[in-house]
């Protein structure tokens, strides 16, 4: 048996070239309407990644320090509050000591 010669093919490969080569009217207008389809989207995208440049940077790491900057305030606020309500407590004692200083002890 003879291999046969690549020559020979042509004649059978060229009609399907020619035919892949011509479009029916529905597969150029599905194009067409896969084009402008694309087109649309990639709009759309430009859209979208204008508005992301546009939105303001992430503030999340300064609002949880500003967060742990409040705790740490509040902290301290009740802390002095406690020590105020101590120095008042000690303040009316030694009025009170004061008072009887003076009752025992008149200014003549």
């Amino acid at each position: 048996m003879r291999p046969i010669h690549p020559i020979l093919f042509i004649p059978l490969i060229l009609p399907l070239l020619l035919c892949a080569g011509c479009d029916s009217k529905e597969l150029v207008q599905k194009r067409e309407q896969q084009q402008v389809e694309i087109t649309r989207l990639r709009g759309e995208l430009k859209l979208i990644d204008e508005k992301l440049k546009n939105m303001p940077p992430d503030r999340s790491k300064e609002l949880a320090a500003a967060k742990e900057q409040e705790e740490a305030q509040l902290a301290e606020i009740k802390a002095l509050e406690s020590e105020v309500a101590d120095l008042e407590e000690r303040k009316r004692e030694l009025q009170s000591e004061f008072e009887s200083y003076r009752a025992k002890y008149p200014v003549k």
